[in-house]
């Protein structure tokens, strides 16, 4: 018997079978030799450091705006208080100054009631020194005439001590500085201080030294600008006890 002829082979016999030449071929190989380029480095961000700038420079002015307001609390910005407008003080070269002792005519005037500082310490009033004719006179340290005449007005202090009250004031100036005076001239009688120059500035002085003469009942008899000597000083007193 014939062999039956031979069927051709269908071409779609490899339907359904694995065929390994199809993922061997070339294109496979590439894909498995080529490599996966590395992603690209991203760049660091600087808005952190914005940021943390921005909020370091608002606290930085934050806090010199309080330490502005803080200070302004203890910083005195009222206007000075104006000063007594009192003449410039003159120092005497000679004995006598040919110029007004005061602005305005202190005779008949009754000396300050209020008290003032003795530099010794205490105070004391003018009224202490009512009952006998009374000298005045004012000095500084820093007045050449008022150091020479301190000596003269002493002597005559001592000699009519019992009869004549002596005060001197010192003038604008500290408790050493008036005491180091004193005791370089040596005077034993009473000394005021003036610190402020309000006595002066009541009495009108604008001369360094000044001396006023005052009668028992405490009223102002005379006043002279300058120093005066020892012989000067006794006139003085002789004409305030007539």
């Amino acid at each position: 018997m014939p062999e039956p002829p031979s069927r051709p082979r269908s071409s779609l016999s490899g339907i359904g079978k694995e065929t390994p030449a199809i993922y061997s071929g070339s294109l496979y190989g590439a894909a498995m030799d080529t490599e996966t380029p590395a992603p690209a480095p991203t760049r660091p961000s600087h808005r952190p450091y914005v940021v943390r700038g921005t909020v370091i420079a608002v606290v930085s002015l934050v806090a010199a705006l309080v330490a502005g307001l803080l200070a302004s609390r203890f910083i005195d910005t009222s206007p000075a208080e104006p000063e007594l407008s009192a003449p410039p003080l003159r120092f005497t070269a000679d004995n006598r100054d040919p110029t007004p002792l005061v602005g305005r005519n202190t005779t008949g005037d009754v000396l300050p009631g209020r008290s003032f500082a003795r530099l010794e310490g205490g105070t004391t009033t003018f009224d202490r020194y009512r009952g006998k004719p009374l000298v005045i006179n004012f000095f500084a340290s820093t007045c050449p005439p008022c150091i020479q005449e301190m000596p003269a007005f002493e002597a005559v202090h001592r000699q009519l001590v019992d009869t004549v009250g002596f005060v001197g004031v010192s003038l604008k100036e500290s408790m050493e500085d008036g005491r180091a005076l004193v005791a370089r001239t040596k005077v034993t009688y009473d000394i005021l201080r003036d610190p402020s120059g309000s006595l002066a500035n009541d009495l009108g002085v604008v001369v360094m030294p000044s001396t006023f003469f005052v009668s028992p009942d405490g009223a102002i008899v005379d006043s002279v600008p300058g120093a005066l000597s020892a012989k000067e000083l006794r006139a003085k007193i002789a004409e305030l006890m007539r």
